[in-house]
């Protein structure tokens, strides 16, 4: 298993190709030198909470959703036959996180539409989702 300073980095640079940035891109977006970001992303270098913050602003996400990434590579490194351990595989959305795609399907839900964890894994079957 990674640790934590190469999870970070691992994130970061996911995050950054999601959205064709360079790394020069990015360290100038977040007020960094091209050097620290590389440092950073190759798990070299281990950034401040600061530092963090700024990456988080310059590749459009809270803090709060960098470090939800960071926690869901930790549980997949640890856990990575739970993936699907509902029986359904997300669906793909143009290169989207699968929790912003989870997200959007739970928008589409009415209030009280979901009763137990079986209501929701039926609604979702019922749209046609790709079945394991």
């Amino acid at each position: 298993m990674a640790d934590l300073q190469e999870i970070v980095g691992k994130v970061i640079r996911q995050e950054r190709q999601l959205r064709q940035m360079t790394i020069k891109e990015l360290g100038e977006k977040a007020g960094l030198s091209e050097i620290y970001v590389g440092e950073i992303e190759r798990g070299q270098k281990y950034p401040s909470a600061k530092v963090l913050e700024s990456l988080a602003r310059a590749l459009d996400l809270d803090l709060a959703e960098l470090l939800e990434l960071m926690a869901e590579e930790i549980r997949s490194e640890r856990e990575p036959q739970m993936t699907r351990a509902i029986g359904f595989t997300v669906p793909s959305s143009s290169g989207q996180p699968r929790r912003l795609v989870v997200k959007n399907i739970l928008n589409m839900l009415d209030e009280g539409d979901v009763e137990s964890v079986a209501d929701f894994s039926a609604f979702l079957l019922s749209k046609h989702l790709t079945p394991i």
